[in-house]
């Protein structure tokens, strides 16, 4: 891990098809004075060629995102890069759903409902996993 395991800002990547979704949550998150919004992608393929570029200590990806979807993304990013921490981002709460992402690598779910300062902190608990 990069900054957030040295008590610098935690680097985050968001990765969501809806660009309204993706902004939002990365206004909310670049508010946060230990955290720092290091890029957006709107499709997984892109998300894959950033993180390798910007090393992110923390991404949180949408389920649906398009190319690959959330999961075999999330698969890929850990592939690449296995201290990553990822969380997948949904509408849905689905027990299947919360086991097939922790089967595909991620180590949080954050459902699309969750406040953003409750965003804050699962983003801070993500490196503490």
């Amino acid at each position: 891990m990069t900054d957030g395991a040295t008590g610098g800002r935690i680097r985050v990547m968001v990765v969501h098809g809806h660009p309204v979704v993706s902004k939002g949550l990365a206004d909310c998150l670049d508010c946060e004075p230990d955290l720092e919004v290091v890029g957006t992608a709107p499709t997984c393929g892109l998300a894959l060629d950033m993180a390798a570029e910007l090393r992110p200590d923390v991404v949180l990806i949408g389920r649906s995102t398009p190319w690959t979807g959330g999961l075999e993304a999330t698969r890929h990013l850990i592939d690449a890069q296995p201290d990553l921490s990822v969380a997948i981002l949904s509408g849905s709460a689905s027990h299947e759903f919360m086991a097939e992402a922790l089967q595909s690598g991620a180590i949080g779910y954050l459902h699309l409902d969750t406040p953003p300062s409750e965003i804050a902190g699962a983003v801070r608990r993500l490196l503490m996993a």
